[in-house]
């Protein structure tokens, strides 16, 4: 059974009703006019077998002066979710900061309301940033994170923390002899976009990062193996999702960090547990070659589909930056890293008719959204909008559901 399936099977609102209400009906309204389901993307023969999807209204996660962004969801035992993210406090909270910390606030699907936001960790020293994770099939909360030292604008180490409690009590950091020490062991990079995910095949939990790395764990306390996926230096790789999808295959999604049009996300893939892997080459995602921020990706084993995740920038406007949803079963985009099907271009709130916040759109679309299952037919997405206020940039979390509809 692999880690999806298995979270599959386990199944106060800050931003306010109020505040909701208010721009309800203008978002609404808004997002179905210029949002349609793309059928296929040229080339996807399986397309026309993928089950429907369909997408939630966007709403305020977590909205303030705080800067809150990127970060993963952890599905807990109770059925709710956890959102684990970034918080630089206050007004002069910035993309980087000596402030920024590690925060949580935890979504109730049946409610469909977000809890109040609390500290996990903060080494009130450096910036603890580049958080993501996952959990394990006995419930472990596997949290990753970096201190960045903002003075030198260097990594001091790479960190992990697990929690066995559904994220009430943590562990202290931990170090990895394999990863943790940039100098000691000459692996630069921060950590990946993804998840966390199993691999069935070989009974390990995998986490991709560092550009080009790949570590596996027994059961998410001890990471102490690493391999080096490849030694490409044709493009210039940064962050990373991966994602068994059966029978011994992995594939990975990698940001080229070539940040202009023509530079789309790349893809290297496995055919045994992460032994060896495949030269990155370029996806059809985002659409156009336009250029791929983060990305993040999640098997449907039920399906046998994956569901990848990812943004633009640069290449076009601000007001024209959208996030992007796409599906692909496995067997269609193994050596075929261009066959991935659009399902939904989705633009940026901020840059929606009616949108009616003091929140100007003088910068590009942050998104790096993070995915998990709600249930076997749901999945939550949350991503993050910013713009540049006072001086530093503001961030705000968003989410919106992702429903299968079978035919």
């Amino acid at each position: 059974m692999n880690g999806t399936r298995w979270l599959l099977e386990r199944f106060d609102n800050r931003a306010g009703a109020q505040r909701l209400a208010r721009v309800r009906a203008a978002v609404v309204t808004a997002w179905c006019a210029a949002l349609a389901v793309l059928a296929c993307a040229a080339g996807t023969s399986a397309s026309e077998h993928h089950p429907k999807l369909r997408y939630t209204e966007i709403k305020e996660a977590i909205f303030g002066d705080d800067h809150m962004s990127e970060g993963f969801l952890a599905p807990l035992d109770d059925g709710r979710i956890m959102l684990i993210f970034r918080l630089d406090p206050g007004i002069g909270g910035n993309h980087v900061g000596a402030n920024g910390y590690i925060a949580r606030s935890i979504y109730d699907p049946g409610k469909d309301c977000w809890g109040p936001v609390e500290t996990i960790y903060n080494s009130h020293q450096f910036d603890d940033r580049n958080l993501h994770g996952g959990v394990t099939r006995e419930g472990r909360i596997v949290l990753f994170f970096r201190s960045l030292d903002v003075r030198t604008g260097k990594t001091k180490a790479r960190y992990f923390m697990v929690s066995d409690d559904n994220g009430r009590t943590w562990s202290e950091p931990q170090r990895s002899k394999a990863w943790s020490d940039p100098a000691a062991t000459g692996i630069a990079g921060v950590w990946s976009t993804g998840g966390m995910f199993y691999d069935p095949d070989v009974a390990k939990y995998a986490m991709l990062g560092c550009r080009r790395y790949i570590t596996f764990s027994r059961d998410g306390t001890e990471w102490e193996e690493v391999r080096r996926m490849t030694d490409n230096t044709d493009f210039k790789l940064t962050e990373a999702a991966g994602a068994w999808c059966g029978n011994r295959r992995i594939i990975a999604l990698i940001r080229d960090d070539n940040r202009r049009h023509g530079h789309p996300l790349l893809q290297i893939e496995s055919g045994d547990d992460g032994r060896t892997w495949s030269e990155p080459a370029p996806t059809n995602m985002p659409p156009d070659r336009h250029w791929g921020c983060a990305p993040q990706l999640i098997y449907d084993a039920n399906r046998d589909l994956l569901i990848a995740l990812t943004s633009d920038r640069y290449s076009k406007p601000h007001e024209r930056n959208s996030l992007y949803v796409y599906t692909a079963r496995p067997d269609a985009v193994m050596d075929r890293p261009e066959n991935w099907t659009l399902r939904y271009e989705l633009p940026r709130p901020w840059a929606l008719p009616g949108f009616d916040k003091d929140r100007p759109l003088n910068q590009n679309l942050y998104g790096y959204p993070t995915i998990a299952p709600i249930n076997e037919n749901e999945y939550l997405v949350v991503f993050t909008e910013r713009a540049v206020m006072h001086g530093t940039e503001q961030a705000d979390l968003y989410y919106f559901r992702l429903i299968w509809e079978e035919e």
